[in-house]
């Protein structure tokens, strides 16, 4: 049993100073990841519109599925930082219920396609379109709509328009569903190391190859003593020129 509160004891500045150090680290991590939710945003806005359509999913069930994992993509930051967006752009982000809506289950033809969560390719057999499964309900989800926008509960499915859209842009849509619209630019390459091949042990290269300094033809090339230190040779003039 400890004699003290722990709040008594005397911490030392090494220990204040490493406390400090990983506050700072921590808080430089968070402000990373709310700038990139921010950019990311953004993105997702000119690419797509103001108005947006996400499903009303519980997060803490993703943290309780992939843990630790989530904390690289943060989609619950992301959700805010596109309310804001979207409010700033003048539209709005609203939610629909997975329950009534149930876009990784439906086509846009209007027919139930079942699916478990480890099948990612959506192959309808009614009318054979065939896509990612995530960008087949991206789709759908520009056809929901609202009894009322504030209650995720009255959101529906309107197949009817998903049906005629389908029938209108067949083609355009079949090459959508496959890829994404996202415009996803790779970022630019950093300045690292070039990667050298091996070289055989026969024809093994001096390491000092590069340092070693080379007397010009108007220069006396340095001479090394016995104890190892640089001098010049005897009887040979510095102005020697070699032809």
């Amino acid at each position: 049993m400890p004699k003290q509160a722990y709040r008594r004891d005397r911490l030392s500045a090494h220990y204040r100073e490493q406390r400090a150090r990983q506050a700072e680290h921590a808080a430089g991590i968070a402000e990373h990841r709310r700038h990139r939710a921010r950019q990311v945003a953004r993105e997702i806005i000119a690419a797509h519109g103001p108005v947006l359509v996400v499903e009303d999913c519980d997060i803490r069930t993703w943290y309780r599925l992939w843990g630790k994992r989530l904390s690289q993509t943060t989609p619950g930051m992301l959700i805010s930082a596109l309310t804001v967006e979207c409010e700033a752009a003048g539209g709005g982000l609203v939610r629909a219920s997975t329950w009534s809506t149930a876009l990784s289950q439906h086509c846009l033809c209007g027919e139930r396609v079942s699916k478990t969560l480890r099948d990612r390719e959506h192959k309808c057999i009614a009318c054979g379109l065939v896509g990612k499964r995530d960008l087949v309900s991206a789709a759908l989800a520009a056809f929901v709509r609202f009894t009322d926008v504030d209650d995720p509960k009255t959101a529906y499915l309107d197949t009817t328009l998903s049906r005629h859209a389908q029938i209108t842009y067949a083609q355009a849509l079949e090459e959508a569903l496959r890829e994404s619209t996202t415009p996803s630019p790779k970022p630019p390459r950093r300045p690292g190391r070039v990667a050298v091949p091996r070289q055989h042990r026969e024809t093994s290269a001096p390491r000092t190859a590069g340092q070693r300094n080379r007397a010009t033809p108007d220069e006396p090339r340095p001479m090394r003593d016995h104890a190892g230190q640089p001098g010049h040779r005897p009887g040979r003039s510095p102005q020697l020129t070699l032809w």
